[in-house]
């Protein structure tokens, strides 16, 4: 078989887009900010990062896994991650647990968003728990009100 000058230049453009495809790296958020300690001092430690399997907006495929990330001196925490907001499966979160230098143990979820600027975490921490960990919560003052007016033969309620 003889090839002209012309194919061998084809398969080496072909060849440089495939190899530039197959390293494309998936984009990632930085989660940059300070942890505290609950009177104010900066804290340090170890953050444990872990996450289910999900599919990014984008249609990238993510493995489930885990990493963790140092709480530096006068609190620091820089950490990259992959976008996990719209993602499929709905919910999809990031479960960080926070392991302090006082001895606490802490947890948070977050839903960070794509961005190519640094985000803080109280712009990514979800104010609702997950599905998975979902449960209804009320209040004292709701509960003393419920005893109270069942305890009146009054219920809060009309349901039997």
């Amino acid at each position: 078989m003889h090839w002209k000058p012309n194919s061998w230049i084809l398969i080496g453009v072909l060849l440089a887009a495939c190899t530039a495809a197959a390293t494309a790296q998936i984009a990632t958020t930085r989660v940059a900010d300070t942890i505290y300690h609950a009177n104010g001092t900066p804290a340090t430690g170890t953050a444990l990062i872990s996450w289910p399997a999900f599919t990014t907006s984008n249609g990238d495929s993510i493995p489930s896994g885990t990493t963790s990330a140092t709480i530096a001196a006068g609190g620091a925490l820089s950490v990259q991650l992959i976008s996990n907001a719209g993602a499929t499966p709905i919910g999809s979160y990031y479960t960080v647990i926070y392991h302090l230098d006082d001895g606490r143990v802490t947890r948070q979820y977050w839903v960070v968003p794509a961005s190519s600027v640094a985000v803080k975490i109280s712009a990514i921490e979800s104010t609702v728990l997950p599905t998975s960990v979902a449960m209804q919560t009320v209040s004292k003052a709701y509960v003393d009100t419920a005893i109270a007016a069942a305890s009146s033969g009054f219920p809060l309620d009309s349901t039997p």
